[in-house]
């Protein structure tokens, strides 16, 4: 498949100087790292309100997305003055992307059981989904069942409005455009409960503290894979993202960011 796009001509002119430079190489394997472009940025999509996975802090994104992103376009080449992170919303993601605003997203993305038009790569986590509530509800919201006719805050576009209602079709969803967004309605009593991916409530836990927001143990369902989106034809790129992401967890990187993504969020794939 071709490369395509803004982002196709970018990672093709530096995809010819690694083939320029693997035919130096002569005998052996060629080198996974590639040449750095010496002008072209890449355009990130990032969320900014997810604690551990990906914020804008003190200026900056960071967290374990942001991180693996970083680690990709540094691995298509890019230097870290050359990388640029854009805010996108579960809702805008995809839009973004197919008109060439960003040039990959990685951003809590769920990778689709089907085929798609989107070319994707990983997947690179996975998570359940699971509640936040208010810590006087700890006792009375212990399950899915208890949420048979509560309001229950959503992102929309996360896929969580849909796994809710999968396991609990009586639930009433109230979609909102993000996560803060939803710890507002939990707090002024708006929400009696919000759902989502488990990673991310559980960042969301941790920063907010368990005066206002609590993780409900032991509900867990359903089951989301991250993938990194590329533009539509992408398949060539997507080989290349994905021979980054095998090197990320070969030299020991992807662990040691997946360690630090627990610290901070309290998070267990195992949950």
């Amino acid at each position: 498949m071709r490369v395509t796009g803004r982002l196709g001509r970018r990672v093709g002119a530096a995809l010819l100087s690694v083939a320029m430079s693997a035919g130096l190489v002569g005998c052996g394997e060629a080198p996974r790292t590639f040449v750095q472009p010496e002008g072209p940025t890449i355009a990130i999509g990032v969320t900014a309100d997810e604690p551990g996975l990906a914020r804008w802090h003190g200026g900056a994104y960071e967290g374990f997305e942001v991180d693996v992103a970083r680690y990709i376009a540094k691995k298509l080449g890019y230097a870290n003055k050359q990388i640029v992170f854009k805010q996108v919303l579960p809702s805008n993601r995809l839009d973004l992307l197919d008109d060439g605003t960003v040039d990959m997203v990685v951003a809590s993305m769920p990778m689709p059981q089907t085929s798609s038009s989107i070319a994707y790569a990983g997947p690179y986590l996975q998570t359940s989904q699971g509640l936040l509530v208010r810590p006087d509800d700890v006792g009375t919201i212990t399950s899915t069942a208890a949420l048979a006719g509560r309001d229950v805050c959503v992102v929309a576009g996360s896929g969580a409005r849909e796994s809710l209602l999968a396991v609990q079709p009586k639930a009433s969803p109230r979609e909102r455009d993000t996560y803060p967004q939803c710890v507002t309605d939990l707090m002024i009593g708006t929400a009696d409960a919000i759902a989502g991916d488990d990673v991310i409530l559980s960042g969301l836990a941790r920063s907010q503290g368990a005066d206002i927001t609590v993780r409900v143990e032991g509900v867990s369902y359903g089951r989301t894979r991250y993938a990194i989106a590329l533009p539509s034809g992408a398949g060539t790129l997507a080989q290349n993202v994905e021979a980054a992401l095998k090197d990320m967890r070969e030299d020991g990187t992807y662990a040691d960011l997946l360690r630090r993504l627990r610290s901070e969020t309290g998070w267990s794939e195992g949950r």
